[in-house]
């Protein structure tokens, strides 16, 4: 069997760079939304008081996995949570890896009475994230069904014109030949 490798080139990450990362992620986790800033999942394990912290950022791109994960250790540094597994990923890097394959969209056609600038807004207050190449579009997605279904009931509540739909997406398989 072949062995395929691809030659990485991870952005070296400066202590500057990572006191500004380090600082924004401080902030999100308390509570202080940042401009473009991380979608933080925490998911709580099983018999333990320890959840896996889960990091969607952009400004993951290009950099090292470990660098990710100190980042992500150091900024819950005096936070009450213990972190199992740190791992920080871009949104492309998480949808590919179906590392979140539930998600929360609206059904409203752009001829409908819909608010779109409010569907956005209410959809970022749950967690949306913007797309890197297209910032008006934002999509709502979560790495398991309960937190999927929170965020579902409270948009619901919040923006009920939105028709709400709950998906799960299947993993990609590709039987057919070329």
């Amino acid at each position: 069997m072949p062995v395929i490798r691809a030659k990485p080139e991870p952005v070296v990450l400066s202590s500057e760079h990572r006191q500004e990362l380090v600082g924004q992620l401080s902030q999100e986790l308390a509570g202080r939304t940042t401009e473009g800033g991380p979608v933080i999942f925490e998911i709580p394990l099983d018999q333990r008081d320890e959840v896996d912290v889960f990091v969607v950022w952009q400004a993951w791109e290009g950099l090292r996995w470990e660098d990710r994960a100190s980042v992500i250790v150091e900024a819950y540094r005096g936070q009450p949570t213990k972190i199992a597994q740190p791992l920080g990923v871009t949104y492309d890097e998480a949808v590919e890896q179906g590392l979140l394959p539930y998600a929360v969209e609206p059904n409203v056609r752009r001829d409908e009475e819909a608010d779109l600038n409010r569907l956005r807004d209410a959809m970022l207050r749950e967690g949306g994230i913007e797309l890197p190449d297209d910032r008006r579009t934002v999509k709502l997605r979560f790495p398991n069904m309960k937190m999927a279904e929170s965020a579902y009931h409270k948009l619901c509540e919040a923006v009920p014109e939105g028709c709400w739909s709950l998906v799960q997406s299947q993993a990609s398989s590709s039987s057919s030949g070329w």
